[in-house]
Parts: structure tokens; sequence; C-alpha cells
């Protein structure tokens, strides 16, 4: 992968002012597409993407019991998250049958929130 000072020694100052003005065009069309998707009901590939989230915060809460693994080094980083792999594995299936529902009314809910008459956002 290059680095950011290689990137910048290969393109010009006009290549450089084209993607910065292509990066706020296409930033407005995500933000359109994003506010579109927020106003859908959260589809079973969005409640699936939840759960994996989920059941990964909850197997690194096991094996991180001490909590320093938001300011560990990588190498320890890298023997967390192969332990909570690990458990993971073992522990999935289990998992999944128990925080299936509490993730898919807790995204309902949200849904629901967001798109209710009290939201002075709409």
């Amino acid at each position: 992968m290059k680095t950011y000072s290689e990137f910048l020694s290969e393109i010009s100052v006009q290549q450089r002012i084209k993607r910065g003005v292509s990066a706020r065009i296409s930033a407005k069309r995500r933000n359109i597409t994003r506010a579109r998707n927020l106003k859908k009901p959260p589809t079973p590939e969005k409640v699936k993407a939840g759960l994996d989230r989920e059941l990964r915060k909850k197997a690194l809460s096991i094996v991180d019991k001490q909590g320093i693994y938001k300011d560990a080094t990588a190498g320890t980083k890298a023997s967390f998250e192969k332990k909570a792999s690990k458990l993971l594995a073992k522990k999935k299936q289990t998992w999944t049958v128990k925080l299936k529902p509490i993730v898919k009314k807790r995204m309902r809910d949200a849904f629901r929130d967001r798109t209710s008459v009290k939201n002075p956002e709409l």
C-alpha cells in the first residue's frame, strides 16, 4: 500500500483539485442515499451485520477482562482478536439465538424513533 506522501507525489495539483471536487459531489450523493436508507426499516442483511458486531463485541469483552484492548499495542490486540475469534467459533450459535431478538428489537425501535412524528428532524 502506498503512503500518503507517495500518493501526493504521483498526482499533480490539477488532479488533486479534480479529485476534491468529485469527492464533494459524491459526498452529496452519499448523504442523499444515506438519508433515503434511514427512512427504510432494517433489512435482514442489516440485522445480520448488527448481530455480527454484537457477537464480536461480546467475545472481545469476555477475552479482554481488564479492559486494556482500546489502548493496547498492535501485538496485544492481535492476540485478543485471535482469542476472541476462537471463542466466537465455539459460542457463535448459542449467542446468536440469545442476541438476535435483542438486536432486532433495538434496530426496530431505532427505526421507529427516526420515523416517528415526535422526531424534530422530519
